[in-house]
C-alpha cells in the first residue's frame, strides 16, 4: 500500500489515508483550513520512516534533525500521541517481508560504513604513536588493513544485493504481475 509518494520534491498524500483512524485523526487535529500542518507531519513521517527517503541514510535521531529543518517545522518539534499512532500505523502498513529485509540490509550496510571508519582511524593511530616497539605496532597496523580490505571487498556485493531488493520491493509494491504473452493483470483479476 502507498500511502505516500513523492512528486516535484513534494509529498502527496493518497485519498485513501482518510479512511484509516489513525490518519483521520491526525487530519482531525489539524485546525488550519488548508491543513498545512497535517500535511507538514506526513511529511515527517515519510521522510522519517519510508524506506524510499533520502534521510535514510542516517541514523534516527540525526534523521529527525535533518527532516524537521528541511521540511521547516519548528526546532521545538514534539511528536503528538496522534502522530506517534500514524507512525506505528504506516510502518505496520508498509512492512512486507521485503521491505523488512531491505531495510535490515541498508542498515548492515551503514553499520560496514561504520566500521570501516572506525578501523581506518585505529590504524591512523597506531602509526602515528611511534611507539617503543614499532614492530608490534606495524603488524597490528596491518591486522587491521586485512580487515579493512575484507570489508571493503564485500561492500560492492552488499550493495548489489541492496539494489536487487528495491526492484524486489518495486515490483512487490507496483501490484502488478506479468501474465504469459507478457500481459498484465487488470484491476478487478485476480
Amino acid at each position: 500500500m502507498s500511502l505516500f509518494r513523492t512528486e516535484g520534491f513534494q509529498v502527496v498524500v493518497d485519498l485513501e489515508l482518510r479512511i484509516i483512524r489513525e490518519f483521520r485523526e491526525l487530519i482531525a487535529e489539524d485546525k488550519h483550513r488548508d491543513k498545512k500542518n497535517a500535511l507538514m507531519w506526513f511529511a515527517y513521517i515519510y521522510h522519517m520512516h519510508d524506506y524510499k527517503s533520502p534521510y535514510q541514510l542516517y541514523d534516527e535521531s540525526e534523521r529527525h534533525l535533518r527532516v524537521v529543518k528541511d521540511i521547516s517545522l519548528p526546532a521545538d518539534f514534539k511528536l503528538t500521541k496522534r502522530l506517534k499512532a500514524a507512525i506505528v500505523k504506516y510502518e505496520e502498513l508498509q512492512t512486507t517481508p521485503a521491505v523488512k529485509t531491505l531495510i535490515t540490509t541498508k542498515q548492515a550496510l551503514t553499520s560496514a560504513e561504520k566500521a570501516i571508519g572506525a578501523l581506518t582511524r585505529k590504524i591512523e593511530l597506531l602509526l602515528a604513536e611511534g611507539d617503543d616497539d614499532e614492530k608490534d605496532t606495524v603488524g597490528d597496523a596491518v591486522k587491521n588493513v586485512t580487515k579493512l580490505l575484507e570489508l571493503a571487498e564485500r561492500l560492492p556485493k552488499m550493495t548489489d544485493v541492496i539494489n536487487g531488493l528495491e526492484d524486489r520491493v518495486k515490483k512487490e509494491q507496483s501490484g502488478e504481475s506479468k501474465l504469459r504473452g507478457g500481459g498484465t493483470k487488470g484491476m478487478f483479476e485476480d
